[in-house]
């Protein structure tokens, strides 16, 4: 035994609560590590759920064979190639997506 803040303590008792302490700490740095990653597939699929819209959007709306349109999220320029319509999308946060119809 020894002597912490003029008390006997025993040493198992200190063991004990660090052990506790870092299962603690694992487990917060495990809950942590997948909201991040949670948090980063939700963006990409909402960033990838835009572009898609922007795409089908432009399809509706290509008239002639090459052309530019301007969204608020982001710009879509589409070109019409052996009947396909090509699209690529970049969004605001410079993401691009190529999409063939």
């Amino acid at each position: 035994m020894f002597t912490l803040l003029k008390r006997q303590v025993k040493a198992g008792i200190l063991i004990y609560a660090l052990l506790m302490a870092a299962i603690f700490a694992l487990l917060l740095q495990f809950y942590l590590g997948r909201v991040v990653a949670m948090e980063r597939q939700h963006q990409a699929q909402l960033s990838a759920s835009q572009a898609y819209l922007m795409a089908k959007l432009t399809k509706d709306l290509a008239k002639e064979d090459t052309g530019h349109l301007t969204f608020d999220q982001g710009v879509a320029d589409y070109n019409f190639q052996d009947n396909r319509l090509q699209v690529v999308v970049k969004l605001s946060n410079q993401q691009e997506f190529d999409y063939v119809f």
